[in-house]
Formats: structure tokens, C-alpha cells, sequence
């Protein structure tokens, strides 16, 4: 089987991004601007929303927050080199941007890792994991916490029963290399599209299915044009909030512990919120006719080994997560 292989991403951002006068501030200012992907419905945005409510109050009025969500600034990879340039204060981006350019945040997407959003976030609260934020300080940043959005399931047009089902059809995805490779083992076409064109893709044929998770399959009503959906969770989602490194070299050391708290106890919020909704998720696309059904590991074949035996050597931290996986209860 032919496999493309997949060079890690070079970002490229334009100048003008930097330039955008909602970015310029005095030396002084204590505002605290972060960007986001997603809508202020969502809960990562919701997250840091209340992340400036927080330092606002932890500051007596001090901080002030600018959330910039819906990728008003740009996309992640835009984001991302504005946080290093310090052009941005914060961002609360997906862990699956930054695996391009960290190939061991591939660990966090290992299949089967973790069963569910409970165990997934206590995995992204332990020791491996904390560990594995000193790694963003290479990209100039400060990793203060990874939190989490959902996990990953299937939905298509066409039901299949097994992995050899989908093989010639075209899934979306996030276009990340372990994701990539993942589909591509089992002769899966991934294509990316934009989450906003994901409904009408499905409705064109331009894709067969996807790799999603159950909020956005519910939010965005993907179950009027992809009525199967098969609930595997081969994958966690984590996002990771990171900080500017010239950002957090000129807070003190007051500032840096108000700001660590505030995010990890909003992560926990976050955390909270998808262990009470994932099951009302379900519960709500089972309630719209849709094709449910559920999938053991062994619905992907060969895919999870061979997926290992490429990540494994690249990733050291596939084993020590696992490790602590096997101890959640």
C-alpha cells in the first residue's frame, strides 16, 4: 500500500496579521489577548472566557481579557506564530497543530489510549502529561495546560461494518500527520475541509464521512446528510493553552502562579463539562433517527498496529501515557 508522507508543516503568516490594531498596546497595558478557533458558543472559548473572569477577579480589576474567537486572527498555524513573535498573548489551540511541529504531541493521539472523557482528562492532567508541556518552551512558549474536546467517532453516508468498509471513500479530517496516517492505513482518502463547509460537503458527495466528534456532529447537525454514525473513540482530542514566552517573562511571579491557577482551574471546568454532555450528545443524535452503533478495536484490523509501529519510534511518550492509562480506574 502507498503512503504519502508528510513533511511537518512550515508556517507561514501574513505580515498583516501582526499588524492588526487590535494587537497594539502600550508596554503597561495589562490586557490579556487570546485566540481561538472556535465560536463563543463552544466550550474552549467559553474556557478562556472565563479564564479572564478569573484573573479579573484574582487581579482585583488589574487584568483585563480580549478573547479572539471564530480565528479572527487566522487560522492555527497563523496563531501559533504570532504567540512566538509575542504579536499574541495566548492561544488555546489544538494539541494536533502543534504535532507538526512536535512530533511526540502525537502520543496524546495514540488509538485507544483512554476509554473516555473521564479518563482522558484525568491522562491529561498526570505526571506524563504535565511533563510533556515543557516541550512547547522549543516553540518560545509557556504550556500551561492541556484540556480536551471530546472523542473522536465516525459518521458517513454509507454505513460499514468493519474498517475495510470505508476504503476508497473520502473522510474529513484535521489535517494532522498521526490523524493522516491513521486513515490512510486503512486506504481511507483523508481530505480536509473547514468545519463551516463540513455540512455541505457531506451533502455534495465532496466527502463520504467523517472523523469527528459528538458535540460538532450534534451542533452542526451533520446527522441530516450523515445518518450513520459508529462510536468508536479511537481518539482523544486534547487542545493545550499556551502563553508567549516574552509574555510570561514579564509577569512576576505573582502574576505567573494567578494566571497557571486560573487556566488549570478552568480546564477542570472544561474538563466537567464534556464528562456531563458527551452522553446527552449521543442521546440527542440517537434521538434524530440517525444509525447508531458501536465499535470494539478490533473495527480497524491491522490499522492500530500498524499506526504504532510508525508513531512509537517518533513519540517516547506513547509509553509512559499508556502506562498511566492503565492505572485510571
Amino acid at each position: 500500500m502507498k503512503r504519502r508522507t508528510f513533511l511537518k508543516t512550515t508556517t507561514l503568516a501574513a505580515a498583516a496579521a501582526f499588524a492588526t490594531p487590535a494587537l497594539v498596546r502600550a508596554s503597561s497595558d495589562k490586557t490579556l489577548r487570546i485566540g481561538t478557533i472556535t465560536p463563543g458558543s463552544h466550550f474552549w472559548t467559553q474556557t478562556m472566557d472565563r479564564v479572564g473572569t478569573s484573573m479579573a477577579d484574582k487581579s482585583g480589576g488589574t487584568f483585563k481579557t480580549q478573547i479572539f474567537p471564530s480565528g479572527q486572527l487566522g487560522n492555527e498555524a497563523t496563531m501559533i506564530q504570532q504567540i512566538q513573535s509575542g504579536g499574541l498573548d495566548m492561544g488555546f489551540l489544538t494539541v494536533a497543530e502543534f504535532s507538526n511541529r512536535l512530533d511526540d504531541m502525537a502520543a496524546l493521539f495514540t488509538p485507544y489510549l483512554v476509554q473516555d472523557v473521564g479518563r482522558a482528562s484525568k491522562l491529561l492532567t498526570g505526571p506524563t502529561a504535565t511533563g510533556m508541556l515543557e516541550q512547547y518552551k522549543s516553540l518560545g512558549m509557556k504550556g500551561l495546560g492541556f484540556g480536551l474536546g471530546g472523542m473522536r467517532h465516525l459518521i458517513s453516508r454509507e454505513p460499514g461494518l468493519t474498517s475495510a468498509d470505508l476504503a476508497g471513500r473520502k473522510y474529513r479530517i484535521t489535517p494532522f500527520a498521526p490523524l493522516r496516517d491513521f486513515y490512510e492505513l486503512m486506504d481511507v482518502a483523508p481530505t480536509p475541509v473547514p468545519l463551516p463547509g463540513l455540512f455541505d460537503a457531506l451533502a455534495n458527495g465532496q466527502v463520504d464521512g467523517a472523523d469527528i466528534d459528538l458535540e460538532l456532529a450534534w451542533k452542526l447537525k451533520l446527522y441530516d446528510q450523515a445518518p450513520n454514525l459508529t462510536i468508536t473513540s479511537q481518539m482523544m482530542f486534547p487542545v493545550v493553552a499556551v502563553v508567549s514566552g516574552k509574555y510570561w517573562a514579564a509577569l512576576d511571579d505573582a502574576e505567573k502562579q494567578m494566571l497557571s491557577q486560573a487556566v488549570s482551574e478552568q480546564i477542570d471546568w472544561l474538563f466537567a463539562q464534556y464528562v456531563e454532555f458527551e452522553p446527552k450528545w449521543l442521546n440527542d443524535l440517537q434521538g434524530t433517527g440517525m444509525n447508531v452503533t458501536t465499535a470494539e478495536p478490533g473495527f480497524f484490523g491491522d490499522t492500530i498496529s500498524e499506526w504504532n509501529a510508525i508513531w512509537e519510534p517518533k513519540a517516547p511518550s506513547i509509553a509512559p501515557l499508556r502506562a498511566e492509562a492503565k492505572a485510571l480506574a
